[in-house]
């Protein structure tokens, strides 16, 4: 079967199991090194390396690869994202986009949402709510490059309602605590606060204030460095099918790893501390 019809993966890590596409490796060609790279390997010598890459990304996400077994081939293959910042601002949006519709939208257009439930929030979770249902939209649920806000958009008639959506995809999905970004953001997309809590969210600006659209609540703060480190890695494999990607491309084109990622960091920071109040927003 082909796997574009398939809704899992076709290679399940332990590391990550609950994965989608992104499981893949996503083979970029010499070309695009040639053009953006360091320059060191070969035609030759490149499909080798950047298969090697791969395969040890997926030991390392098995638990059977120190982290620092990635960094040669980070170097070799020129997949460093700094200071690779995308500077340009968020335009704001004439009004808000409710999770609600996006919500409706996965209903509506992608199929086995609650399966697929798992690639947002992580292998145990639980009834989704409507801003984890909004975040699914947000991910290539219906083949390559086709997500259901873009299947949503193409029969939606409220104009103004496809305008937000249009801004809501340009602002990167990041962990805020109480509106203030846990991850490197370019400080034009910086909301200046925001609703109190832990959470995943899109942060845009909507006429004088901000909005946060599709808002996952963590009950605790998760480890910042274990999640950054997978971002990274994330980053890099995208950067080996495009080295002009930015940070926030990564985590506009990869949004179930970093909402995936920062609910289980935040279930495990739970198990570790038991008596640690849960941080949710109101």
């Amino acid at each position: 079967m082909s796997h574009q019809v398939d809704i899992l993966p076709v290679v399940l890590n332990p590391g990550d199991p609950a994965a989608g596409d992104e499981a893949l490796p996503t083979a970029g060609g010499f070309e695009n090194y040639a053009l953006y790279g360091s320059g060191l390997l070969t035609a030759e010598t490149y499909p080798r390396a950047e298969r090697a890459f791969h395969d040890d990304v997926q030991r390392w996400l098995a638990g059977r690869l120190p982290f620092a077994a990635l960094l040669p081939h980070r170097d070799a293959l020129g997949l460093d994202l700094r200071p690779h910042h995308d500077t340009r601002p968020l335009p704001p949006s004439p009004i808000a986009l409710p999770d609600e519709v996006l919500a409706d939208a996965v209903e509506n257009e992608v199929p086995d949402a609650g399966v697929l439930m798992e690639r947002i929030l992580g292998e145990n979770h639980h009834r989704p709510t409507a801003g984890a249902m909004a975040a699914l939209a947000w991910v290539e649920t219906l083949g390559p490059n086709r997500r259901g806000v873009d299947a949503w958009a193409d029969g939606e008639r409220d104009r103004a309602l496809v305008q937000a959506m249009r801004r809501v995809d340009r602002a990167p999905p990041c962990l805020y605590r109480d509106g203030v970004p846990l991850l490197p953001l370019n400080p034009r997309m910086c909301p200046p606060g925001g609703p109190p809590g832990i959470y995943v969210a899109r942060a845009y600006p909507v006429g004088d204030g901000w909005a946060f659209s599709s808002r996952v609540d963590l009950p605790a703060l998760p480890e910042l460095e274990p999640l950054l480190r997978r971002l990274r890695v994330e980053g890099w494999r995208l950067r080996a099918r495009e080295r002009r990607a930015t940070w926030e491309d990564v985590l506009r084109q990869r949004p179930a790893v970093v909402y995936r990622s920062a609910c289980e960091g935040a279930a495990r920071a739970l198990l570790k501390n038991p008596a640690v109040e849960p941080m949710t927003g109101a």
